[in-house]
């Protein structure tokens, strides 16, 4: 072989494994190691991680990531079987790492009241920083970020294709630009956490639009909420549904009111209600429909329940 041929050849091998280094995950079980004494050290939060592989470009690979913690009112336990911490170029190849996003396709966090599972996580950081002198790691984590979410599901519900800004200080969480869908319609608003207690309380307001009310209709949402916790029990809030013009439902409850009014042409209405003890309370509402004037009162509860008073004035002829 020549010693042109010879160039060549080495040139080719330089650049085939240079593109192994940027593209191809690399075994990196030192770095592993680094990153759960860094956490360790700096978080008190003990972190496992099972595998560790590195790319250049892209970041660091980790797999079965595990971590937990206690505190006197409670603890937690996280389970992400494939995370992908990216980071920036220039500061690695001066010995520092700099996270940029986080992704994840599957995730669970698991507590004494409760758990929260999450597919989908795509985490992209303008700021990141962590003060190691807090009381938790959580109070320690300041970042801004943009967040999006293809699923979150808790014990009862679950959201779908969330986007948001997000920013976190103190063990506090804000969203604004919040968005995300839900079996019932899609929604918009902003809210507010606080992991200062176990657990979680938080609050928001949002705007569905179009909502499904079942058996009654699509409309309106506007609600501002608060509560804490990942279920419905503790939720406390107040808002209005409008309904727009259409028909009343064919449905069992409009029939045992009265059946002539099952799918007669209503008037629009706007519903005012008050959310406690995982249900809805309305105070008099006055429908007007081709058949006559339907009065209600009462609550229906989440789960499907229904506490109605009714009275019918039927129109004259």
């Amino acid at each position: 072989m020549s010693a042109k041929k010879a160039l060549v050849a080495a040139l080719c091998a330089v650049v085939a494994l240079a593109g192994l280094a940027l593209f191809v995950p690399i075994d990196a079980p030192g770095l592993g190691r680094e990153l759960q004494e860094r956490v360790r050290s700096s978080t008190g939060i003990p972190l496992e991680i099972s595998r560790t592989r590195f790319r250049l470009l892209r970041g660091l690979l980790l797999e079965e990531v595990r971590a937990s913690s206690s505190f006197v009112s409670g603890g937690y336990q996280v389970h992400v079987p494939r995370l992908i911490l990216e980071h920036r170029l220039l500061p690695l190849l001066s010995g520092r790492l700099e996270a940029t996003g986080v992704m994840l396709e599957k995730g669970r966090i698991d507590w004494a009241g409760g758990s929260v599972s999450v597919e989908g996580l795509a985490l992209t950081l303008s700021r990141l920083d962590y003060d190691s002198r807090a009381i938790t790691p959580l109070h320690g984590l300041g970042a801004d970020a943009l967040v999006a979410l293809r699923r979150s599901a808790f014990e009862s519900w679950e959201l779908r294709e969330l986007a948001a800004r997000i920013a976190t200080e103190g063990g506090r969480v804000r969203m604004e630009g919040l968005r995300f869908e839900t079996d019932r319609g899609a929604f918009s608003g902003e809210a507010a956490l606080d992991f200062n207690s176990l657990p979680f309380r938080y609050r928001g307001s949002v705007v569905g639009s179009p909502f499904e009310l079942v058996e009654v209709g699509r409309g309106t949402l506007r609600l501002e909420a608060e509560g804490f916790g990942a279920t419905t029990r503790n939720l406390q809030g107040k808002g209005s549904f409008a309904l727009p013009r259409g028909r009343l439902p064919d449905a069992p409850w409009i029939r045992a009111i009265d059946p002539g009014l099952a799918g007669a042409e209503h008037s629009p209405v706007d519903i005012p209600f008050e959310v406690r003890d995982e249900r809805v309370y309305f105070e008099r509402l006055e429908i007007e429909s081709s058949e006559g004037v339907l009065d209600l009162e009462g609550s229906l509860g989440l789960d499907g329940s229904r506490d109605l008073r009714a009275t019918v004035t039927r129109r004259r002829d």
